[in-house]
């Protein structure tokens, strides 16, 4: 996991893990493995790809805190965060069976990209990326953790043969197992990424100077 942290933070711990993923429906290839072609429908054939589209989206965001930090002293604070969005790595429409091994689309679009991708058949879920550590001795404002993932979709033909005139069309939807954590300051001066300012606009206060001090915990 990708780890960004904006604002007078001092970063000393973290608590995370990689990206959960549950399995549902299509069978999770192991680390490493392969549909070989004699496992495919149609061993040899062609991908042809339309418009992929490709977004860094917000999984999950934690409460905006904030908190009263004395002089030479140093805060530690946990924050989880809470998920705001389901995903399902997999073919729409779902092929017919015996056309298209969903897993095989998804392979031929790592290739297609460069970039390992969720298999087909699982579900997105922060696991242990929920959880953020921190400790700071100065804190301006509001604080708030926000988990992001990116995600791939793209149309596509698969033709069992040059000549085929009935190709199976459909789109794979996945996204990158690589998450990021981003540790914000509400309404600091400075880009953020897609997924942080959609969570700014969640939680943080709509008013200069709103919201009680919270205590470390």
């Amino acid at each position: 996991m990708k780890r960004r942290f904006r604002g007078w933070v001092v970063v000393v711990a973290v608590v995370l893990a990689g990206t959960g993923c549950a399995a549902d429906e299509v069978p999770v290839r192991s680390v490493g493995a392969r549909v070989t072609p004699s496992e495919r429908p149609c061993p040899h054939g062609t991908f042809r790809w339309g418009k992929l589209v490709k977004r860094e989206v917000l999984g999950g965001v934690s409460d905006a805190r904030r908190f009263g930090v004395r002089r030479g002293v140093t805060v530690h604070a946990t924050f989880e965060a809470a998920p705001v969005r389901s995903l399902h790595a997999g073919v729409t429409p779902v092929p017919a069976e015996g056309t298209l091994d969903q897993r095989a689309a998804v392979e031929a679009l790592e290739k297609q990209t460069g970039t390992e991708l969720a298999d087909a058949g699982t579900r997105f879920t922060l696991g242990g990326d929920r959880v953020q550590e921190v400790s700071f001795k100065r804190q301006p404002g509001a604080l708030f953790y926000a988990a992001g993932v990116t995600t791939y979709e793209a149309s596509f033909a698969y033709y069992c043969a040059p000549a085929d005139t009935a190709p199976v069309r459909g789109t794979v939807a996945t996204w990158s197992p690589v998450t990021y954590g981003d540790l914000v300051t509400c309404g600091i001066d400075e880009k953020l990424a897609p997924a942080s300012r959609e969570a700014e606009r969640l939680v943080c206060p709509v008013g200069p100077g709103t919201g009680s001090a919270d205590s470390p915990r």
